[in-house]
C-alpha cells in the first residue's frame, strides 16, 4: 500500500471491547513498505476517512534531520538519527528524521504501538496490560507471565518451535470479549540471548534488520516477521486465553507443570502489570488511565476465571519439543 495521503493503523487484535483504537500515520513513501512490514500481523492498515480526533504520527526525511526538536533514543543509544515534537492540545507526534538514519521506521512504528496501547488502555474498560508472553497452542492462548530471567522469552520462542503460534513476547494485553479474555499482541521487536539459541535448537536470520543490532554482542533483536520467518509464519496477533502460566528456571530435574490457586495467581498477575502500558512519560500523560485498585479488579477477574500454573524447567530441556508440547497440552486441557 502506498502511503501517498493519510493511513489509518489499527491493532489487529484489541477489537475486542472497544472496536479497536486507530491512529493516523503519514511517512514518505520510500520509508512506508519498511514500516508497514514491521506492523504486519499485528496492526492493519487502510485508508484513513474523515477526520474523528485519532491521534496522528507524521514523520519527515531531511538531509540532516533537526536540532529544533527533542532527540528520540532507542533504549541507551542516541545516535538514531530521529528527532520528535509531541502537540497533545493537537493529538500529534512528528518525528523529523536524517536521511541516513536506518531507525526512521522503527520510531514511527514505536510510536504507533504506543498510541493504541494508551488508547485501548484509556478506553477498554477490562484491558490489562502485562510483563508478559504468549503463543496459541492448538487455537488456544497460553500466557507466560514473569519479568526479565523468568525463562518468558525462552518458553515463547521454543513453543513456537514446537508448533505453537507466536502472539506476544513482552507486552502481552488482556482484553474481556464476548467469549471470555483474549490475549492480544503487539508490533515489538524480540530480544533472543544468543546464549539460549544452541539448547533451543534455533537458526536466527542471518542478517537481522533492526538497526540497534549493531550495538548488540550477547543477544539479538528480531522482529514479529522474521519470528515468522523462522517458524513458516506462526504468529498471530491474538489468541483466546486458556491458561496463565508462570514460568522459572530449575537446576534439576524435568519440566514440572503445578496448579496455582486463584488468590496467589491474582498476586502474580498484579506484581507484572504494565502500569502505565508503555514507557513514554509525555505521551502517557495525556491519556487518562485506570487506577491500581480497578487494575486489581481486573486481574482478581481473570485469576478467578482462567486457571493458573507454576512451570519449573532447566533451559536445556526446553530444545525438546516433545516434552514441551506435552507441558503445553497439559496447561491447556483444564
Amino acid at each position: 500500500m502506498s502511503s501517498e495521503g493519510r493511513i489509518v493503523a489499527r491493532c489487529a487484535g484489541a477489537d475486542v471491547g472497544t472496536g479497536g483504537p486507530t491512529v493516523e500515520v503519514e511517512v514518505p513513501v520510500g520509508v512506508w513498505p519498511v514500516v508497514e512490514e514491521y506492523l504486519s500481523g499485528f496492526v492493519t492498515t487502510g485508508p484513513a476517512g474523515p477526520e474523528d480526533g485519532r491521534w496522528r504520527v507524521v514523520l519527515a526525511v531531511r538531509p540532516e534531520g533537526t536540532r529544533a526538536a527533542t532527540a528520540a533514543h532507542y533504549g541507551d543509544y542516541d545516535d538514531t538519527g530521529v528527532w520528535r515534537e509531541v502537540d497533545g492540545a493537537h493529538r500529534s507526534v512528528r518525528l523529523t528524521a536524517a536521511t541516513a538514519s536506518a531507525y526512521a521506521p522503527v520510531h514511527v512504528v514505536r510510536i504507533v504501538r504506543t498510541l493504541l496501547r494508551l488508547d485501548a488502555a484509556e478506553h477498554d474498560p477490562s484491558a490489562l496490560f502485562l510483563h508478559a508472553g504468549m503463543v496459541a497452542w492448538r487455537g488456544l492462548g497460553i500466557a507466560l507471565v514473569g519479568n526479565k530471567r523468568s525463562g518468558k522469552t525462552s518458553t515463547v520462542i521454543a513453543a513456537t518451535a514446537a508448533g505453537a503460534h507466536f502472539v506476544s513476547n513482552d507486552d502481552l494485553s488482556l482484553h474481556e470479549g464476548p467469549g471470555g479474555p483474549t490475549g492480544v499482541g503487539w508490533p515489538r521487536s524480540v530480544s533472543i540471548r544468543l546464549d539460549t539459541v544452541e539448547p533451543l535448537g534455533l537458526a536466527l536470520p542471518a542478517r537481522p534488520v533492526h538497526p540497534a543490532n549493531a550495538h548488540r554482542s550477547e543477544a539479538r533483536l528480531l522482529m514479529p516477521h522474521e519470528i515468522g520467518g523462522m517458524f513458516d509464519g506462526r504468529v498471530a496477533p491474538k489468541a483466546p486465553l486458556r491458561a496463565v502460566v508462570f514460568p522459572s528456571f530449575a537446576a534439576h530435574g524435568s519440566a514440572v507443570l503445578t496448579r496455582v490457586a486463584p488468590d496467589e495467581a491474582a498476586e502474580r498477575l498484579f506484581a507484572n502489570l504494565l502500569a502505565p502500558p508503555v514507557k513514554d512519560d509525555e505521551l502517557t500523560s495525556w491519556f487518562k488511565l485506570p487506577d491500581a485498585a480497578e487494575l486489581g479488579a481486573r486481574a482478581r477477574r481473570i485469576a478467578a476465571s482462567v486457571p493458573a500454573f507454576e512451570l519449573r524447567q532447566r533451559l536445556d530441556h526446553l530444545g525438546n519439543r516433545p516434552a514441551l508440547a506435552r507441558v503445553l497440552d497439559e496447561a491447556v486441557a483444564w
